[in-house]
């Protein structure tokens, strides 16, 4: 081999190579690395690193397009509690979709109500979601029609947030003992509908189920409030039917609009997740409801509810009826 041919050799050997390893690092990843495992990931936003857990499902490649749930956690929690509390991981594995856990600063989200170190500090959390996508996006692969939000309390909260920021993004949310916030309500102007499924315990002392102050601060809507200002907003018919009812669980669904929107009642039950772990003991957040797998509920609703038209041609329609919740 003579010098210009060797030279040409080694050239289209190196880059070979270097498109090998280029494409090892932007893959979606494979069924052989990711699936059934969990990775802590992290993203550069608004001068903060942040960080979030992302779960693979069983079966997990990179062949079809699978749908991203976020799950929220309560003021003081983490990203790892929120997967302990709500078995979503086992959910995630029964069904094929990504479940991913961000981390809130100072353990809190701003979700508008008047509580958190992440509201005290005027953190962009809907921003930070939005590059959370985006990054998510592009590193895996995620059905952009199924993308929904759900979260426990200070992240429920946060959900409803989402939902009226970001109703173009997400197909669905669900909330767990948390409502929404009075001004989040009054500015709540959502260009696409947005599914919502909203679980709430009647015996709730930290977030009452009837709305007004919670024990950390701030104010909320009610449950029933709350799910009437997504009745209203997504334009759903003025009367609701039930669509389930099993032990202390009773579910009362609003159709006729953009989206459904459900309310689950779960009576005599606390500051907690229906089919969850018990994490703290009773006397300190009430019981659990074992009649339900909320987790198993939440899913089987967002996976009713894939977003289905764009929100710039929902804006070529007329609008529902609005009004103040």
């Amino acid at each position: 081999m003579n010098f210009s041919a060797a030279t040409a050799f080694t050239l289209a050997l190196a880059l070979l190579t270097a498109a090998a390893c280029a494409a090892a690092t932007h893959s979606h990843g494979s069924k052989e690395s990711k699936a059934g495992t969990d990775a802590t990931e992290e993203i550069q936003f608004d001068g903060r690193s942040r960080t979030f857990i992302v779960h693979f499902p069983e079966g997990y490649s990179d062949e079809e397009p699978v749908p991203l749930v976020l799950s929220f956690h309560g003021r003081h929690g983490q990203g790892k509690n929120q997967a302990k509390l709500s078995g979503f991981d086992q959910v995630a594995d029964r069904h094929g979709f990504i479940v991913v856990y961000p981390d809130g600063v100072g353990k809190s989200w701003n979700a508008l109500h008047g509580t958190g170190k992440a509201e005290e500090l005027g953190v962009d959390d809907v921003g930070f979601v939005g590059a959370l996508i985006d990054t998510l996006m592009e590193r895996y692969k995620i059905d952009p029609r199924r993308i929904y939000a759900s979260g426990m309390s200070n992240g429920g909260v946060f959900a409803h947030r989402l939902g009226c920021e970001m109703s173009e993004r997400f197909a669905a949310i669900a909330s767990v003992a948390g409502q929404m916030a009075p001004e989040m309500a009054e500015q709540c102007d959502p260009a696409d509908g947005v599914a919502v499924i909203d679980f709430h315990g009647t015996k709730d002392r930290i977030v009452p189920y009837d709305g007004g102050e919670t024990k950390g601060g701030g104010d909320l809507l009610s449950a029933p409030a709350t799910v009437e200002a997504w009745r209203s907003f997504n334009g759903c018919d003025k009367t609701s039917k039930q669509t389930f009812s099993k032990g202390d669980v009773t579910c009362l669904t609003y159709t006729g609009g953009r989206a459904p929107v459900t309310l689950c009642t779960v009576k005599g039950t606390g500051h907690t997740w229906p089919g969850g772990f018990q994490y703290m003991p009773r006397i300190l957040v009430g019981k659990t409801s074992r009649a339900v797998d909320a987790s198993e509920m939440i899913w089987d609703f967002f996976a009713a509810n894939p977003k289905l038209i764009s929100a710039g041609r929902l804006r070529d329609r007329t609008a529902p009826e609005k009004r103040k919740p």
